[in-house]
């Protein structure tokens, strides 16, 4: 194997693929990356067993050949040479040779042919979303999800196509985030999880081109895609299991109606929520008290306060839309935070009915995403 590119092409595409090496030591060669020159095309790839990574790239060959090398070691190499320089590559005796300017560098590889084989999409994608788009709704999720061993259908997302929608759905059983994309034609009717490591590849990965992304599904797998028309970028194809198993029907705990509503500027809550918590006692609880506004009264008024034994108390109000019954309600502050940090507008909608069931936190102008957020029973 022998050619040269652009040390900034090369360095994009080993660091990225590098990023499913993690220190295995039952399996040495998953911390390698599968390098291979094939009909003036560079192929990179790497998997953990779970996601399976490939990029593709036209390029100038020299001579053909394979190698696996650690993806660590070659990524961070390639992060130190001046971008604008160019490298040669070359395969020998089972070792990459680089040289960039006054920089030589031989890598120890292993034999290409112990890494493992990467699955394949055979099917077609369901639709084609916007990069920016699709990586921006998995962010409003993703960080909902924690791990659990005892409801494995909750350590995912659920990404689930109905028709002409695309929702997007994060849930730790305490607070649920979701966020629907509309889709230029009708698809079929499919819906599956996903495990949150390959959200949060797929977000960090195809964040760094311009395109869009292609979602394709089979019954144990799903597909990431890159499609794009700019011809300096490389194809990039990201495949993953599965979790199996049903996710809950979520939609029956979603508020139809809130007795009480109110309509907050988003910048000044977080900030009074913050203030609030530290004075919190070690369970993160702050409490709104909410007062609709009376005849007499332009607005209403929501209370923030919190205490605890170490530090004090402390409260605050927010004037805004307040609407119906009067209300008091506790919740975990961070999660309180986490839900209005997801909310993009200048202006978010919060609807209750009481203390002991979930509530609804909305961006203003905008009905594709909503937090729901079980309260801490007073």
């Amino acid at each position: 194997m022998k050619f040269s590119t652009e040390v900034e092409k090369l360095r994009k595409i080993i660091t990225l693929a590098s990023r499913l090496c993690s220190g295995n030591l039952t399996l040495p060669i998953l911390n390698n990356v599968l390098i291979e020159l094939k009909e003036n095309k560079l192929f990179v790839s790497s998997t953990n067993l779970e996601i399976g990574l490939s990029f593709e790239m036209k390029i100038e060959a020299e001579k053909e050949g394979k190698i696996s090398v650690p993806g660590k070691v070659f990524s961070d190499f390639l992060s130190s040479l001046p971008k604008e320089e160019k490298i040669q590559i070359e395969e020998k005796e089972g070792k990459l040779h680089a040289k960039c300017g006054s920089f030589k560098a031989k890598i120890l590889g292993q034999d290409p042919s112990e890494y493992p084989v990467l699955p394949e999409m055979k099917e077609k994608p369901l639709a084609e979303i916007d990069i920016d788009l699709l990586t921006s709704s998995f962010s409003k999720v993703s960080h909902i999800v924690s791990p659990s061993d005892s409801r494995v259908e909750i350590s995912g997302i659920l990404i689930k196509f109905d028709k002409k929608n695309l929702k997007i759905v994060g849930t730790d059983s305490i607070r649920l985030g979701e966020k629907t994309i509309s889709l230029p034609e009708e698809v079929k009717k499919v819906s599956v999880i996903v495990p949150q490591r390959t959200i949060n590849e797929v977000k960090n990965i195809f964040s760094a081109f311009e395109g869009k992304i292609g979602i394709s599904i089979n019954p144990s797998q799903v597909g990431f895609e890159l499609i794009s028309d700019n011809q300096d970028q490389p194809s990039v194809k990201l495949i993953s299991r599965l979790i199996e198993g049903s996710y809950p029907e979520y939609e029956e705990i979603i508020p139809k109606e809130t007795k009480t509503t109110a309509v907050l500027d988003k910048e000044e809550f977080q900030k009074k929520v913050k203030i609030a918590s530290l004075f919190s006692s070690r369970i993160q609880d702050v409490k709104l008290k909410f007062s609709p506004s009376q005849k007499e009264e332009k607005t209403g008024k929501v209370v923030i306060s919190s205490a605890s034994a170490e530090v004090g108390e402390m409260s605050c109000d927010i004037k805004g839309k307040v609407e119906g019954e009067a209300l008091e309600i506790v919740f975990n502050w961070r999660y309180l935070l986490d839900g209005l940090s997801a909310i993009d507008s200048s202006e978010v909608f919060v609807g209750a009915n009481d203390p002991n069931s979930p509530a609804i936190l909305k961006p203003i102008g905008d009905e594709t995403y909503l937090y729901l957020l079980m309260p801490k029973t007073i």
